[in-house]
């Protein structure tokens, strides 16, 4: 993120916070609560390969299609928060271009999952750097060690990035 992006990100994060957005809870899937949601964070491990990380990409695009989303981006990163493989689809927004990576950069740096925080923790947390307050963004975890993470942005970004990272479990 350029020192111009930044200023407009955050004020963007304000704005929603000051309206009244909610944070979307993650469900719990079959294996159980998502990694980060409520425990303790999981190690690093050895970071995401290409082949993986594609697998990751084809999933969340086979959920987009199956939800019928105007999902416009999915990024996949590895451990330290950079990109290891992108999609932009067609007709996409520029914004979810930088919001799918900033996403997947949040949840593989923190190894949580991304969400809006309570309004009382906005001032403080959006002078982090690697902060997110956006839904989207899940760290991969294969074999209980995190490996990356995926970041959605454009529709239905959740859901899609949930999809997506069952692709390797």
């Amino acid at each position: 993120m350029n020192h111009h992006t930044r200023p407009w990100i955050c004020g963007l994060l304000l704005l929603a916070v000051a309206l009244g957005v909610q944070a979307q809870q993650p469900a719990a899937d079959a294996a159980g609560e998502l990694p980060g949601e409520k425990s303790a964070a999981p190690p690093y491990g050895i970071p995401i390969t290409l082949a993986q990380a594609e697998k990751v990409i084809a999933a969340g695009r086979a959920e987009a299609g199956r939800l019928k989303s105007t999902v416009n981006a999915i990024a996949v990163t590895d451990t330290h928060g950079e990109l290891v493989a992108f999609i932009r689809m067609d007709d996409s927004t520029v914004h979810s271009i930088e919001f799918a990576q900033i996403k997947a950069r949040g949840a593989a740096r923190s190894r949580r999952v991304t969400a809006t925080p309570p309004p009382e923790m906005v001032a403080a947390l959006t002078t982090m750097p690697d902060f997110v307050a956006l839904p989207g963004g899940i760290p991969i975890v294969v074999d209980g060690k995190t490996i990356g993470a995926v970041g959605v942005s454009g529709g239905d970004d959740f859901a899609i990035a949930k999809a997506a990272v069952k692709a390797l479990r």
